[in-house]
């Protein structure tokens, strides 16, 4: 099978950029405003577009205006993920860490090239061997090169059509995960109402006064602190947002040695951490588990320590979650949706407190969903081991 450059089957290849490096502001409704995190190897889902820019921005930023069909690949924060512009998308825009091919649909099939590409083997070059999900930065030039194993049209089709059953499969999973995450975003709104108006007059607090008094609010050491040598085979792991993003500490392997861990030991993490991500693919939170192994943050996260008799770290995530209190982290942030947080903007950031019981009484539904998540995410795994096998035997041409 001949593999051909994304260039050579597209008409064009371009980016966005973010409206507040250009003096515009982001708006509660208006035109959907694609980030990274809304590139989930799906069709876009525009009612799950958090930010919205006015018609007026969205004309002057008319080179990275949307159209139908245009196929979507992140290339900064978390690299790799790709989607389209379904055929009843409103008009879409977005910023500078996505990308977009407009395809020339006589030498590509969308549907094709879209299941093709979340296959290992076409994205191990483009990501120098790394997996989808890694962190860092691709300019359009290695997306132009990107290499598409290409068979003839009818084939394409063919071969997408066997592979999206596969893939509804696998949608199917991932829904009920999506279902299950805002069941938690509308249980806590139920009980605690929006963090940012605040509706229920709780007591408010700086987050500062939240935390533990030493260190509660640790931002990672800076990058010339771990610099490639520091790292080894063996040794206490080293925490980024490769596993905050996914919410699994088992992923990546990350080490430094001893020595090298009692001099950074004000970075290490501990259970009911809550870990923030700073950089790219912004504000995404998880709490450090009881079995994680011991470690420290890289300079990409920050380190949350709750005083947990007044702030407890299931509540403080699901706040950080809500849509919108991370606006107003957005808002603080330089650069707006690809900004970057750190610990002073934090130590100021206002919080509701609500009464310890009510959110202890949250903490335990969490614990009771994070349960069946975990059985959740099994499935879904073996969905995924099944759709990337099929992937592979297309790439091989034993489809």
């Amino acid at each position: 099978m001949d593999l051909v450059k994304l260039s050579k089957i597209s008409h064009t290849i371009s980016k966005g950029t973010t409206p507040t490096t250009l003096g515009h502001d982001f708006i509660k409704a208006g035109i959907p405003f694609l980030r990274a995190e809304d590139v989930t190897n799906d069709a876009v889902k525009i009612r799950n577009v958090a930010f919205h820019i006015s018609p007026k921005t969205h004309d002057y930023l008319s080179r990275s205006k949307l159209q139908a069909g245009d196929f979507l690949i992140t290339i900064a924060g978390t690299l790799g993920r790709v989607g389209y512009v379904p055929a009843d998308a409103p008009s879409l825009n977005c910023n500078q860490a996505v990308a977009f091919a407009r395809l020339d649909f006589s030498k590509v099939d969308l549907k094709y090239l879209f299941l093709i590409c979340q296959s290992s083997d076409v994205m191990k070059n483009l990501l120098d061997g790394k997996k989808v999900g890694t962190i860092g930065n691709l300019n359009l030039e290695q997306i132009g090169n990107l290499l598409i194993p290409l068979p003839k049209l009818d084939e394409q089709k063919r071969i997408a059509a066997i592979l999206d059953k596969a893939g509804r499969l696998r949608r199917q999973y991932r829904f009920a995960q999506t279902l299950s995450d805002s069941f938690l975003q509308s249980i806590f709104i139920k009980m605690f109402g929006d963090p940012v108006s605040n509706p229920m007059n709780w007591d408010v607090s700086l987050l500062s006064e939240a935390c533990v008094p030493k260190d509660g609010i640790k931002a990672g050491p800076f990058g010339s602190s771990i610099k490639k040598e520091s790292y080894s085979e063996t040794g206490y792991r080293v925490y980024g947002q490769e596993q905050v993003i996914v919410d699994d500490y088992r992923v990546g392997n990350y080490r430094i040695s001893e020595k090298k861990f009692q001099e950074m030991k004000t970075y290490a993490v501990q259970p009911d951490d809550v870990l923030i991500s700073l950089v790219g693919t912004f504000g995404k939170v998880s709490i450090v588990p009881t079995d994680a192994e011991l470690g420290i943050i890289n300079p990409r996260l920050i380190r949350i320590r709750l005083n947990q008799s007044k702030l407890t770290s299931q509540f403080f995530a699901a706040m950080f979650r809500n849509q919108a209190f991370l606006r107003k982290m957005s808002v603080m942030s330089h650069g707006g949706t690809m900004g970057i947080l750190n610990g002073a903007q934090l130590r100021e950031t206002e919080i509701i407190l609500p009464p310890l019981p009510l959110q202890e009484k949250f903490a335990d539904i969490v614990q009771k969903f994070e349960r069946i998540r975990r059985q959740q995410l099994e499935a879904t795994r073996q969905a995924e081991h099944l759709f990337q096998t099929l992937l592979h035997r297309a790439f091989r041409r034993e489809l």
